[in-house]
């Protein structure tokens, strides 16, 4: 559980020090919120998490961040 935490801190200080403020923050809430998603989805249809559950968060997690980095810059 610390290494996730760990890595989900840098890749928090990454996008928010990479990305101007409004748009690093957008990416990363879209982000968290989509791999928690999965995640919940994941426990109720198979009652946890295997590895291609956290693949498939990931995947999500970053299509989520760059449709808000898209939607952002659009606007």
């Amino acid at each position: 559980r610390s290494g996730a935490l760990w890595a989900l801190a840098i890749a928090v200080a990454v996008a928010l020090f990479v990305l101007p403020a409004g748009i690093g923050l957008a990416a990363v809430l879209a982000a968290v919120g989509a791999a928690v998603l999965v995640g919940a989805l994941a426990r109720r249809q198979i009652g946890g998490v295997t590895g291609d559950v956290l693949g498939a968060a990931e995947q999500m997690a970053e299509v989520a961040a760059l449709a808000a980095i898209a939607a952002y810059l659009a606007a």
